[in-house]
């Protein structure tokens, strides 16, 4: 009875082991999410003195408003949800359309394609060839400079592929004895049960537009072009620029306002995405496990 007494008892003490680094591993993940939001939503001078912690100190929305106030940001959002729509939409077709196609066994070139797309992943040709080709294509400061070069990623087609392999193959059998053809299978029948996988390409794809960076810096060079990553950046640096030439009570209040600029500028990129995250989050999971390891 003892012995059954002292399982029981290590039992629950795991459980509660198991619970408070749960809740502490939350608090950990959550804790930069709440900080920069109060942050954002606290005064400019209790910002710079660190006074916020958890909750916004002294609230305001003067970060906000001068965010706002800035020329052509919503330009820019338009432009940002613009490359992060149409991209994504580029990027779904032709990955799950390739992806189908090197998961069909009988197609005799499925093993060569497969090892050159995954060399790709590895050697890359280098941003200076990459900007010869796509300046040579007309593409250069154009919104498909940002959607051409990055139609398709290696790594989401090959998980893709792995996906598709995993599904039986009396699916497609079937299919064609009723004489349905490739095209028609794969949008009709493969593609209704995948979405455990699309799901994780719709994520994978769109974060990556909705982040990008650094072609938008080499690739775009005008204004009314750019997104919303590239075009706060520029108002980042430029309030910097502004502090630190700046002198006097307008220098400090300058600095002021940058420091609980950076918070608002953060809240903004990231808000969507996060907002978007927990409807794919049941078949993101699930389509992560199963296109990842194949059985």
């Amino acid at each position: 009875m003892k012995r059954k007494k002292s399982l029981k008892e290590s039992g629950l003490i795991g459980i509660v082991l198991i619970y408070i680094i749960i809740i502490l591993a939350a608090f950990i993940t959550l804790y930069p999410f709440l900080y920069v939001i109060a942050n954002s939503f606290s005064n400019p001078l209790n910002v710079i003195r660190r006074d916020v912690i958890l909750w916004p100190v002294n609230f305001s929305l003067t970060s906000y408003q001068t965010l706002l106030q800035q020329k052509d940001v919503f330009m820019a959002y338009y432009n940002t949800i613009w490359y992060t729509v149409v991209g994504t939409l580029v990027n779904m077709i032709l990955t799950i359309m390739a992806a189908y196609a090197l998961s069909i066994r009988k197609f005799f070139l499925r093993n060569q394609i497969s090892i050159f797309i995954a060399v790709t992943m590895f050697v890359s040709g280098g941003i200076i060839p990459s900007y010869i080709v796509v300046n040579k294509l007309g593409l250069y400061d154009t919104p498909w400079a940002l959607i051409v070069p990055t139609a398709i990623s290696a790594y989401n087609l090959i998980v893709a592929r792995s996906f598709f392999e995993s599904l039986p193959e009396e699916l497609t059998e079937s299919a064609h004895l009723d004489g349905a053809n490739d095209f028609t299978i794969l949008w009709k029948i493969i593609v209704p049960v995948s979405k455990p996988i699309i799901s994780v390409l719709i994520i994978f794809y769109a974060v990556g537009h909705w982040n990008e960076y650094f072609n938008p810096m080499i690739y775009l060079k005008s204004r009314e072009l750019k997104p919303i990553q590239l075009y706060l950046r520029d108002i980042l640096v430029a309030n910097q620029q502004a502090t630190t030439s700046t002198g006097g009570s307008t220098g400090a209040e300058r600095q002021y306002l940058f420091e609980a600029l950076k918070f608002s500028t953060i809240v903004i990129t990231t808000l969507p995405i996060t907002v978007i995250y927990p409807f794919f989050q049941k078949h993101f999971v699930q389509g992560v496990m199963i296109g990842a390891v194949k059985s």
